[in-house]
């Protein structure tokens, strides 16, 4: 008998372990945008280690807090083997898991574990010597599993936006609380094994007991899921809206600058029958130079310079005037070919606010130099399907080893410029390049133009 129990308990070891490595391999897949063998192979040593650590805790006596702590680092040191992305975007992905798997397995454990203890007690009448069997154990742990892997694939969507075109800095932050909760939980789940959160009080019995004890870690591991819930999504709701803040500054700079060159053209036309007059008078009297000089002045008066090219766009017309203007303050040579093509599938919002922040970055690392010439090249045109914007500047050399870091006064925003970059093209599949080469700062994004693009932007 003892035998088909051993059994029964390793069957459904295995079961568990591996429906928990599948789940793992699909949401580390999902979350880090890894290929399919990336997701099987992580699956697999998942499964395998977690085998034989149950099988080293079973014949040993290994401290449950040693256990959990190998369960952790055998997990976060396969994600950061398998996977090609950022190390701290993985660190990050393997905390917020550990944080929802464990927060939710033990709140499902001991809420199953209260109700089941109610059942056997008011069906037995056993008193105060009310225990669960090895029958109802069993049903808790498949039902524990089935639960926390029900809610894992729940919130895998949800979670998607918290790991694209972050930080490094930003994981960290987000990683250390969540790691703290997990360390929390452990520790907890430690005491509980230990009996310390048992308490044979004289007036309570081993019934009372169990309940207060699961009791407790259900409302702990509710609180802790609320706070972990609460401080992920906020995070991401405040990064969301760092971009729409960033976006809705460009659409009101764009509107500014609309309104200060038609402000400019309404003076001129006011202008324009008195400018005539003098015009007319300089070509009776054959003062051609005079008359150039004249309309020069007249075009600058009204922004109507060759310098600034007819992209096809409005929006972008101004912003690229407006960013001339703040070159040519700074001494910074500007040279612009930009055009775009007709029926384009990209909001104009979103090249603002790409070209707005690489622009912004060049004209900062040039105001940095010293000793060469400053100067910007800006490149924007269809190639093949895409759309393909390219800026070079002038730059020192440090400030390869610290790109688009921002010395502005508020430290808070920096490196918001290149994530909100990357943010506006990944709405679109885009890509963004950067590279450093003689002192030259490069930076590219493509932006695909092909038909489900736009129609996802319907």
């Amino acid at each position: 008998m003892k035998g088909t129990a051993y059994d029964l308990d390793m069957f459904l070891s295995v079961v568990c372990y591996g429906a928990y490595a599948c789940c793992a391999a699909c949401f580390f897949r999902r979350q880090l945008r890894g290929k399919p063998w990336e997701g099987r192979l992580l699956g697999v040593l998942l499964f395998f280690g977690h085998m034989i650590t149950a099988a080293v805790l079973a014949d040993s006596s290994v401290p449950y807090i040693l256990g959990a702590l190998g369960s952790h680092i055998l997990l976060i040191g396969l994600v950061l083997t398998v996977f090609e992305e950022e190390k701290e975007k993985k660190v990050l992905a393997g905390v917020i898991w550990k944080t929802m798997t464990g927060l939710i397995w033990n709140f499902t454990e001991a809420f199953l574990s209260c109700g089941g203890l109610v059942f056997i007690h008011a069906v037995s009448g056993s008193g105060s010597m009310t225990f669960m069997g090895a029958w109802t154990e069993r049903t808790i742990l498949l039902m524990t599993y089935a639960m926390g892997i029900m809610a894992v694939s729940l919130l895998a969507k949800p979670l998607e936006p918290v790991f694209v075109h972050r930080q490094k800095s930003w994981c960290m932050s987000l990683a250390i609380p969540l790691a703290s909760v997990v360390l929390i939980t452990d520790l907890a789940n430690w005491a509980a094994s230990n009996g310390i959160m048992v308490h044979n009080w004289e007036k309570y019995g081993l019934y009372e007991n169990q309940l207060f004890s699961h009791g407790a870690m259900c409302m702990f591991t509710a609180l802790a899921m609320a706070a972990s819930g609460f401080f992920v999504f906020g995070m991401e709701r405040i990064h969301r809206e760092e971009i729409a803040r960033d976006q809705y500054q460009s659409q009101v700079m764009y509107y500014q600058m609309l309104e200060e060159q038609y402000c400019q053209m309404e003076r001129l036309r006011h202008d324009m029958k008195n400018h005539m007059i003098a015009l007319e008078n300089l070509v009776k009297n054959r003062q051609w130079d005079h008359a150039g000089r004249y309309l020069k002045d007249m075009a600058e008066a009204g922004s109507l310079e060759t310098e600034d090219p007819a992209t096809g766009s409005l929006v972008l017309d101004a912003l690229l005037y407006h960013k001339r203007l703040q070159a040519k303050k700074k001494g910074i040579t500007w040279q612009c070919d930009a055009k775009l093509p007709g029926d384009l599938p990209i909001k104009e919002t979103d090249l603002c606010i790409i070209a707005g922040n690489i622009l912004d970055n060049a004209i900062e690392a040039c105001q940095r130099l010293q000793e060469t010439e400053p100067f910007i090249q800006v490149h924007m045109g269809a190639i093949k399907k895409c759309l393909l914007l390219e800026v070079r500047n002038s730059m020192e050399p440090a400030d390869g080893r610290e790109i688009f870091k921002s010395r502005k006064k508020n430290p808070q925003r920096h490196g918001l410029g290149l994530a909100n970059v990357r943010a506006a093209a990944a709405n679109y599949n885009g890509t963004v390049h950067i590279e450093t080469e003689n002192k030259i700062f490069s930076a590219s994004v493509l932006l695909p133009m092909h038909c489900e693009i736009r129609e996802s932007l319907k």
